[in-house]
């Protein structure tokens, strides 16, 4: 199918649902030689659709364009032609609320980890506090940051300990943590 058909099709015809990720690997999910390394499912109305994707790697994840890794029961919405839903595609740009709440919450753990607020019984709301804010500032690229604040740059070019640094020395990120203790 020519590339121009698929995305006239998609703009002219598409509708839009959300669609779940089944598998990710650093190699095709299909066969180990393919590029395709994310297996997704969707429903259309009385059948699921299995998709494939491709999601840049690093050497441990499948991450998404702003720097999440991937995991599997992970939600996106997924554009598809109405009446021949094997034209789609998946926009990682867009997680569902589910998968937002799996981010922050994965986010919070990483920041008791680091801990960032003194260890006792307000510490896990405050983390809490903080991924969420962080989120409505910087969307899902504060939370990548946080996440891979110990990779190397070789690991991870946009979101390593250098960058991490850099972030959570920021003022207005310092003003975030005031307002979550």
């Amino acid at each position: 199918m020519n590339d121009w058909y698929r995305e006239y099709q998609l703009l002219n015809n598409g509708i839009e649902t959300v669609a779940k990720i089944t598998k990710v690997s650093s190699v095709g999910v299909r066969d180990p030689v393919e590029i395709e390394n994310v297996a997704f499912e969707f429903a259309y109305h009385d059948s699921i659709i299995n998709g494939y994707t491709v999601a840049e790697t690093n050497n441990k994840y499948a991450l998404t364009p702003d720097g999440m890794p991937l995991s599997v029961n992970d939600e996106f919405t997924v554009k598809l032609v109405k009446g021949k839903p094997e034209i789609y595609e998946l926009d990682f740009s867009k997680p569902s609320l589910k998968t937002i709440e799996h981010y922050i919450d994965i986010t919070s753990k990483t920041l008791i980890n680091l801990k960032i607020f003194t260890a006792g019984e307000k510490q896990k709301s405050q983390c809490i506090c903080l991924s969420q804010n962080i989120f409505l500032k910087y969307g899902t690229d504060g939370l990548a940051m946080v996440l891979f604040n110990d990779e190397f740059m070789t690991e991870n070019f946009s979101h390593n300990a250098v960058t991490f640094k850099k972030f959570i020395g920021k003022k207005e990120v310092k003003e975030l943590i005031e307002r979550c203790k």
